[in-house]
């Protein structure tokens, strides 16, 4: 008997063939319903907690629904005429924009901000620390990824019409009519601050937290419109003469040999005194040893410009003097380290975590240190590769200050970043002692909130030590501690409020209450005496930005020209928040009055031109 072949597979899945008319209607129909579809999928994603609510908002807002949906549709019609291939037009931009969306889901849930432009310079930190999260992928994750298998399946077997190789001029044209639309639409639309803060749906959005602001903006549009955030232009007014007029009048003072002490610098990952709420109750105090050491110090607040992350930004607006967003950083910069080397300081530093972190391996050097240290190169061999906690980090600080003082009498200048207290913090049990009760907390905000405060208490125990090993050290030391940015607590911060904080953002009392950490410089008897300063007493509240003015008013230096061109600015303006929040008068504002806001104006018109720059305090040599 005569076997009959069956027919393969593929065979089997090929489609009849059809008519130009009916191929070409499939094609365009289908590829009409993917870019919907992958729209929606977004739009559904975007709303953070997937209710129904928050995604049906979107269509009561048609310039909202509009301007995330372009995107997708260039991105789709440009794939298409590029690859000739309706399936690769849906696959390849679905892909990306789903990546995006969940990235951005992620980012909110375990650090509290968004996704944005500037994030692409930071991937492999990203990369780095998402392995110290435990992922909870939400239902949508995987309907998603069935929802992508499942389009592009379809649009392999029926959406089969393709442009003959004769007419590649229209595909050329197409590709150019792609790319000059997206120009006049970001001109016109993605790149228009004022259209973006125009538009209000805040319902179901909360529009005083940052990520929920965004997100009731739609993911794409958000996204696009931090593109000039990650590069930012000239201020207005700007010009080097300009600028020249304000710094002009200063000139860089080198610190007077006869009162150059040591200054040590730590700034404090996580970091925050929750004592300040009368909303919380200790059921015992995990802020003893710190209070007082601030009993025996000259201390105060800080306003800083994050929360739950970015902590470089912190870090970096201390050592310059730069306000938020700090610059890129990709060549030599001026700072505040390089001012202490032209005055003949040895300039250090550590941190136990790994040198690619926040690119601080190589920042840190265009900022002027002559040694940092980091897991890689010191902090790995004292805890068998693990990150070290500060019972391990300030003993290593102190034998570092050590080491470096007893080679000669060179000044020594040393800044170093802790890890301890870094999230996550743990959500299903108890790590330590109970320092707040159950009361009103549920079990994730009661374990989250102990753990941090178990950490805080130990951070508090270990910082009276290192400082006990400098109070009877001839060498006169300076000491300067703050805290970077508070710590996240629940998704978006939710957890504030449970315990009655206010974390409302871009108000004066959420600001207040998400975004300050503590400040004290101490300094042990030889540094009093050298300096004539008795290093106590209730200092200003100040952005970070002036907060080595600050230490430099202890010390009696007068500093480097930016310096005492800042020192003007920070008396009447000492908080300058990146949410449009500014301090005078001791209460922050939305509203600065027009003498000051002219005060304000030069000062972004001076820093601007201090960042363009490599200043090397050549004057004072």
């Amino acid at each position: 008997m005569h076997q009959v072949d069956k027919p393969s597979l593929r065979e089997r899945l090929k489609p009849r063939e059809c008519s130009p008319k009916v191929t070409w209607a499939l094609t365009v129909g289908l590829l009409v319903c993917a870019i919907l579809g992958t729209h929606l999928l977004c739009q559904m994603i975007g709303t953070l907690d997937f209710s129904r609510g928050r995604f049906s908002s979107f269509f009561h807002e048609p310039t909202i629904f509009l301007l995330n949906l372009l995107p997708v549709v260039l991105l789709i019609v440009f794939t298409y005429f590029a690859t000739n291939r309706a399936w690769l037009a849906f696959l390849i931009p679905s892909t990306l924009l789903l990546i995006m969306e969940f990235v951005n889901y992620f980012k909110i849930v375990l650090r509290g901000d968004p996704f944005v432009a500037e994030d692409f310079f930071l991937i492999g930190e990203g990369a780095g620390i998402i392995g110290q999260y435990e992922l909870h992928f939400p239902l949508w994750f995987y309907v998603s990824i069935l929802l992508l298998i499942g389009g592009t399946v379809v649009l392999m077997r029926y959406a089969r019409g393709r442009l003959p190789k004769r007419l590649w001029w229209v595909r050329a044209t197409a590709l150019v009519l792609c790319v000059g639309f997206g120009a006049i639409a970001w001109t016109c639309w993605y790149s228009d601050r004022s259209l973006y803060e125009a538009q209000q749906n805040y319902s179901l959005f909360n529009e005083w937290r940052e990520s929920e602001y965004r997100a009731s903006h739609g993911f794409f549009w958000s996204f696009l419109r931090s593109v000039d955030e990650a590069f930012p232009s000239a201020p207005e007014g700007y010009s080097e003469e300009a600028a020249q007029a304000l710094l002009g009048a200063y000139t860089d003072e080198a610190i007077p040999e006869e009162k150059r002490v040591n200054v040590v610098v730590t700034m404090l990952e996580s970091y925050s005194d929750l004592s300040v709420f009368d909303t919380i109750s200790f059921t015992d105090d995990p802020y003893t040893e710190f209070h007082a050491l601030q009993s025996e110090s000259y201390h105060g607040t800080l306003v800083v410009d994050v929360v739950g992350g970015g902590t470089v930004n912190s870090e970096r607006s201390f050592l310059t003097g730069n306000i938020y967003p700090q610059p890129r950083y990709r060549t030599p910069a001026s700072s505040y380290v390089r001012y202490f080397k032209a005055n003949g300081y040895r300039t250090d530093g550590a941190h136990p975590g790994f040198d690619w972190f926040y690119s601080r391996n190589t920042i840190n050097e265009r900022l002027g240190f002559d040694r940092y240290l980091f897991m890689e190169n010191y902090f790995s061999d004292l805890t068998d590769d693990e990150h070290a906690m500060d019972d391990v980090f300030f003993p290593a600080m102190a034998q570092c200050y050590d080491e470096q003082t007893a080679a000669d009498e060179t000044p020594y200048f040393s800044f170093s970043v802790s890890y301890q207290n870094h999230s996550p913090y743990g959500d299903s049990q108890l790590l330590g002692q109970e320092f707040v009760s159950h009361e009103g907390l549920n079990d994730s905000a009661y374990y989250q909130i102990n753990n941090y405060l178990s950490g805080v208490a130990d951070t508090g125990r270990q910082m009276a030590a290192y400082v006990d090993t400098f109070r009877d050290n001839a060498e006169p030391v300076v000491l300067l501690f703050f805290g970077d940015h508070k710590p996240t607590f629940g998704a978006g911060n939710c957890y504030y409020e449970d315990m009655g904080i206010s974390a409302a953002e871009n108000s004066p009392e959420g600001c207040r209450n998400l975004y300050t950490t503590p400040y004290l410089i101490w300094a042990n008897d030889a540094a009093k005496e050298v300096l004539g300063f008795s290093f106590t007493g209730e200092g200003r509240t100040i952005s970070p930005a002036f907060l080595m003015a600050e230490l430099f008013d202890c010390c009696g230096w007068e500093g480097p020209q930016w310096m005492q061109y800042q020192r003007t600015v920070r008396d009447e303006i000492p908080v300058i928040h990146c949410q449009s929040m500014f301090m005078t008068d001791g209460e922050l504002t939305a509203e600065l009055p027009e003498d000051k806001e002219t005060i304000f104006r030069n000062f972004l018109i001076a820093e601007y031109d201090m960042r363009d720059k490599l200043h090397t305090y050549d004057s004072m040599k």
